[in-house]
C-alpha cells in the first residue's frame, strides 16, 4: 500500500501515541489531505526514523493513526497520533507536495508463548528497578547546589512523573510499552521496532533495562549520540 511518508527522527511503536507539531508548509498539506473527507489514507500516513531527503534509516516502520487534531488560525496543526502497525518500508516517491512511500504490513507475534511468558515477569522486575534507578539518578544529580527542601520537592515531582507501571498481560503489547519508556539511542530503538516477535524484543529490553539501571547506577550517563539529539522542526 502508498501511504504518506513523514520522516522523523524518532522511532514510534504499535499502540503508543505521539504529539506532532505541523508548521512546515508540505506537512501542513500532508495532513490537509489525511483529514478530508473521502480521504484515501484514512488518517493515516508512515512515520521512520530519517530525515526529510534521507532514505528511511532502517527496514521497518511505523503506520500513525491520527486520534486527534487541532488547527490553528495560522494554519499550524497540533495532532496525537497512536502507532497502529510496523510495516516494511519500501520505495519513496519525492514528486508530489509531500512524499509518499511503498510499505507491507509486517505480521505480529507474540514468539514463543512459554518464553514470552517467563521473560514478561522478568521484564516486569527489571522496570521497576530501571525507574527507581532513573528516579534516584536524577534527584542525585538535581540535588547538587540546592537546599534540603528543594531537594524534597524535587524528589516529590520525580515521585508524580515516575509512577510505576504495571505492564500489559499481553507479552506483544508490553515488550512495544517497555520500548516506548526506555531512554536509549534511536539505533537501538530502531532494533527493537524490527525484532519479529514480543519474545524477541522483550528478551532484548531485558538486557537493555539491566544495562542502562547498571550505568545509571554508577553515574553514568546513558549514552545518547549527538545524532539522537537531532531537532526536527516539526
Amino acid at each position: 500500500m502508498r501511504l504518506p511518508y513523514f520522516p522523523l527522527h524518532v522511532v514510534l511503536f504499535p499502540h503508543l501515541p505521539l504529539p506532532l507539531h505541523i508548521f512546515e508548509e508540505r506537512y501542513r498539506a500532508m495532513t490537509r489531505d489525511l483529514l478530508a473527507d473521502g480521504s484515501p489514507y484514512g488518517g493515516r500516513f508512515v512515520i521512520s526514523n530519517g530525515g526529510d531527503e534521507d532514505a528511511p534509516e532502517g527496514s521497518v516502520g511505523t503506520v500513525a493513526e491520527v486520534r486527534r487534531a487541532e488547527q490553528f488560525a495560522d494554519g499550524r496543526w497540533a495532532l496525537v497520533v497512536v502507532g497502529a502497525e510496523r510495516v516494511a518500508l519500501g520505495a519513496v516517491d519525492r514528486s508530489g507536495p509531500y512524499a509518499l512511500i511503498e510499505v507491507e504490513p509486517l505480521p505480529e507475534s507474540i514468539g514463543d508463548a512459554d518464553t514470552a511468558g517467563r521473560l514478561l515477569h522478568e521484564v516486569q522486575a527489571a522496570l521497576d528497578a530501571y525507574l527507581d534507578t532513573v528516579k534516584r539518578f536524577v534527584a542525585s544529580a538535581a540535588s547538587v547546589g540546592r537546599e534540603s527542601q528543594e531537594i524534597t520537592d524535587v524528589a516529590a515531582s520525580l515521585d508524580e512523573v515516575l509512577k510505576p507501571i504495571q505492564l500489559p498481560d499481553d507479552p506483544l503489547a508490553a515488550s512495544y510499552a517497555v520500548a516506548g519508556v526506555l531512554q536509549i539511542e534511536l539505533n537501538r530503538k530502531q532494533h527493537l521496532l524490527e525484532l519479529p516477535d514480543g519474545a524477541s524484543r522483550l528478551e532484548a529490553e531485558l538486557n537493555l533495562l539491566r544495562r542502562e539501571a547498571r550505568l545509571l547506577a554508577e553515574g553514568a550517563m546513558p549514552p545518547i549520540s549527538r545524532d539522537d539529539l537531532r531537532y526536527h522542526p516539526n
